[in-house]
């Protein structure tokens, strides 16, 4: 079978013939104008849809011929086409346009208010086979080439697909990406012959070049495979400096070309060769998907920033970049959409996913003994009775926040019956840095200020629950618990709605402390619907819990995550979606940070003088802190956790690695990115951070006042913490910048250092932060979410450092095994029914204590009827006395 016979016979069929295809019709390729449009399809979308066809009539007066009227506003779309980065972009800005006078709408959406999907099936989707595309310029035609399918909406271009054939021993991976490439160069080629000097303005390039530049994508597919390939003029450059060059060896290009030109993710991937193909171009090519790609997944990323004195963000440069998603980004977002008609077909079904499991369970040829413990462990987390929930675990730094947004932006769209699905879109962040990154983001996605609201306090929360505006930023960070949230009055309203909370990182770190411990956002709020009577005596539409994170815990998994089909042993429980590390690292999209680790003994610094613990040995019995202690962990830690302290916070050792630092930077660190790095110094404590800010301020500005070193003067060094009472705010140690202008001026600074104690180890997204220099112990999540903060990926970027002094470089042997625990897809068996067993045990014995027996009641009474603060006080004083007796 040749790749035509598989064209027209299979591919074509399946967009426009079969009932259960596409639905698209096909267009002859000599219906396509030069300046690649369908032009019958333009002028019947023009001349007989609802709102077009009156004015379509007056415009008709004002023209000899229809063949003119249609050449004319061609032309006209022509030239706004060449001014759009895509044509996502160009139709999604342009749906409706202005032409001699006249309004004409380009594209219909679906889920109007007035006409739900009515005008959305006017819209006319066609597909063109081997469509002939040339180039002439002053007469002379420089290129040509034949696309195998193109694809177009209301007579406008949208992209195209190369197939090849198994059968003629050809593949999508190898020969359809070099042919797409190979096409692509040849073009960019012609052009520079045209361009040499004659083109600034580019304005042949945008015509040249349109059909691969201006494509929302290209594909590649031999029914078995299928690769996408976005922004295609990323390569432009490579070409260019190849030929300017005279070397003519493409190797290069190819290679880079076939980085971008990623396989499209499959759900499953052992179905026929044909459901997986089907399964692919439904996700690329069905008209609800093209509608995505128009409205939600390409927007034009700028930096924006606040000038001084206002209060609005406002564009630092009018250029920007297009930003579209990844294969893994767009599968999962539309997968996350796809579950919702699930979870809304069984809603009240409170049993449904449980017996489902069941089902599942026993297909799988699990016992029935074994079956009853595994629903026993689900049920005793009432998952999805309640709340639905979504854990999904993608890796720091691969564009977690763009998934999210543009999942919040479908939710808050998403329509049934005639009305919006859900009532009310909640992004719950719990940092400064994550709150200011989701609101450029959002801005950057046309969702100005004016559309969504902030609440960061019970009052500001419940005036959002009863706006009109549907897409609310939960800041956490300033109510301290979930719980404050979530009290009688708030779970009273959210029952009466049908909310979708989408959680950025689920994991944080105990406000206003330094303590690592992490805490789950997902479990506070999930806990915080199941614990209120108020909600579940109450509910009547089911609310949405969406948790974003690379690192979940094995408590979460079992908490939240799916069944895993293809479990062994009793690895049960994934996330519902997910992109690990490795993935992430293999193709491409971050940084391997495990390669740039190296420890830097202190000794080689500064040595420990011999007495430096003596007095401590009698603590603990013990000569020496042992290797495999885990500080202030377990009880053994315990006893250590005094030394750990003592040997962080020795001055001459902070003195020591000071000058280090400061002398790496600007030797080192600044020089890498082309001169724009920064870096990053987590220290184990606040005395330690000021007295590190101080000290590298000091050696620091000794060096740049070197002529080698001069160029970095301007570099800053800032420093931030969660304040506290007993020591000086972060703003007075920075000269009385805030933290927000403090990473404000971070982003804009060429190069700089950060130093941080318990904050920006989680979602601080910096891709020019290029070197981590750890002088505190991290390990498991935290180890993985403070080491991600160096993996982004930009351009000149080409490795990341990990700067270790922690004692004994203990931080090189707990890296790596986070990094091996949490670089994977993380499974859990985590075993809940073993923990209650040992909390009724727990239990009897607090029952027997005479302190609860005395005081119980009444410390019940205080958090629910009576506040006197006598009460606590009583009690207070007794468990002082309890202790001083033990």
């Amino acid at each position: 079978m040749n790749e035509l016979d598989l064209q027209d016979k299979y591919l074509v069929n399946f967009f426009c013939e079969r009932p259960d295809g596409l639905q698209y019709k096909e267009a002859k390729a000599n219906t396509v104008s030069s300046h690649f449009f369908i032009n019958e399809d333009l002028k019947q979308f023009l001349s007989e849809t609802s709102l077009n066809k009156d004015n379509y009539k007056k415009l008709s007066k004002k023209f000899t011929s229809e063949k003119e009227l249609i050449e004319a506003f061609s032309l006209f779309l022509d030239e706004k086409v060449k001014s759009s980065m895509n044509m996502a972009l160009f139709i999604n800005s342009n749906k409706s346009v202005t032409f001699e006078g006249l309004k004409f709408h380009l594209f219909y959406p679906s889920g109007s208010e007035t006409h739900e999907d009515k005008l959305f099936d006017e819209n006319i989707f066609s597909i063109v086979q081997e469509l002939p595309y040339t180039f002439k310029y002053q007469g002379k035609q420089y290129f040509s080439f034949r696309p195998d399918l193109s694809f177009f909406l209301n007579g406008i271009f949208l992209g195209y697909s190369e197939l090849k054939s198994n059968w003629n021993n050809q593949n999508a991976k190898k020969n359809g990406r070099k042919k797409v490439a190979m096409d692509y160069q040849t073009a960019v080629q012609e052009y520079l012959k045209i361009a040499d000097g004659n083109d600034l303005s580019q304005t042949i390039r945008k015509d040249f070049l349109k059909i691969f530049e201006k494509a929302i994508h290209i594909t590649s597919t031999d029914i078995n495979e299928t690769y996408i390939i976005r922004n295609i003029s990323n390569h432009f450059d490579e070409i260019k400096n190849t030929v300017v060059s005279d070397e003519y060896d493409f190797d290069e290009y190819e290679k880079k070309v076939f980085r971008d030109f990623k396989p499209y993710p499959l759900i499953n991937k052992d179905a026929d060769k044909n459901l997986k193909f089907e399964e692919v171009f439904k996700a690329l090519y069905d008209k609800k998907m093209i509608e995505k790609e128009i409205l939600y997944y390409n927007f034009i990323e700028r930096e924006l920033i606040k000038k001084e004195g206002s209060k609005v963000k406002e564009y630092k440069h009018n250029d920007g970049r297009l930003i579209s998603p990844r294969p893994k980004q767009k599968f999962g977002a539309d997968k996350v959409i796809a579950k919702i008609n699930e979870f809304l077909e069984h809603e009240n079904e409170p049993d449904y996913f449980i017996n489902k499991l069941e089902k599942e369970l026993k297909a799988k040829g699990i016992g029935e003994t074994q079956i009853k413990e595994l629903i026993a462990k689900r049920q005793k987390y009432q998952n999805n009775k309640n709340v639905y929930s979504l854990l999904l675990q993608y890796a720091a730094g691969f564009g977690k926040s763009n998934i999210i947004g543009w999942t919040a932006l479908q939710l808050k769209d998403l329509r049934k019956d005639g009305n919006y699905i859900y009532d009310k879109v909640m992004l719950v962040v719990d940092r400064l840095q994550l709150r200011d990154q989701l609101d450029s983001m959002l801005h950057n996605m046309n969702i100005q200020k004016g559309m969504f609201l902030e609440a960061s306090d019970k009052k500001s929360f419940m005036t959002a629950l009863s706006s009109d505006k549907r897409v609310i930023v939960v800041n956490i960070q300033k109510f301290g618990a979930i719980k404050e949230i979530l009290d009688n009055e708030v779970t009273s309203k959210l029952s009466t709605l049908r909310v979708a909370f989408l959680i950025d990182e689920i994991h944080r770190s105990n406000s206003g402390s330094q303590n690592e411990e992490m805490i789950s956002v997902f479990d506070e709020l999930q806990s915080g619907f199941d614990n209120s009577k108020v909600y579940t005596n109450t509910i009547h539409k089911k609310n949405l819990i969406i948790g974003f994170t690379a690192t979940p815990s094995d408590i979460t998994l079992a908490r939240f995550g799916e069944y895993n089909k293809y479990a062994e042993a009793e690895k049960f429980w994934i996330p519902f979606d997910s992109y690990t590390m490795k993935e992430a690292i293999e193709d491409g999209f971050i940084l391997n940070p495990i390669r740039g680790i190296v420890p830097v003994s202190s000794k080689m610094q500064f040595g420990i003088p011999d007495n430096e613990l003596e007095g401590f040995e009698g603590d603990s019995g013990y000569e020496e802190i042992p290797d495999d202690t885990d500080t202030g962990i377990d009880e053994e830690g315990k006893k250590y956790a005094i030394r750990k302290k003592k040997i962080y916070s020795n001055k001459e050792r902070i003195e020591a690695i000071s000058k280090f630092i400061s002398e790496r930077l600007v030797s080192t660190v600044y020089h890498n990115i082309r001169g724009t790095a920064k870096a990053m110094l987590a220290v184990s404590s606040i005395p330690n951070a000021i007295r590190y800010k101080r000290l590298i301020d000091k050696h620091y500005k000794e060096l740049v006042e070197q002529k080698k070193h001069e160029r970095f003067k301007e570099a800053p060094i800032y420093i931030v913490y969660s304040d506290s009472q007993d020591q000086p705010s972060s703003n007075s140690v920075n000269h009385g910048i805030n933290e927000k202008q403090v990473l404000q001026n971070f982003k804009l600074a060429k190069n700089g250092l950060i130093i941080v104690v318990d904050k920006l180890q989680t979602g601080f997204d910096e891709p020019k932060l290029h070197t981590l220099f750890l002088d505190k112990e991290i390990r498991g999540i935290n180890a993985i979410q403070t080491i991600s903060r160096v993996n982004r990926t930009t351009k000149y970027k080409n490795d990341c450092k990990i700067i270790d002094f922690s004692y004994k470089n203990v931080n090189v042997k707990n890296i790596k095994q986070a990094f091996e625990h949490y670089s994977n897809v993380v499974v859990s068996d985590f075993d809940p029914l073993g923990d209650e067993e040992k909390l009724d045990i727990y239990l009897k014995e607090l029952k027997d204590q005479d302190l609860f027996k005395t005081h119980f009641k009444a410390f019940q009474e205080y958090n629910t009827t009576n506040d006197d603060i006598n009460i606590i006080l009583a009690i207070d004083n007794n468990f002082t006395k309890f202790i001083t007796s033990t």
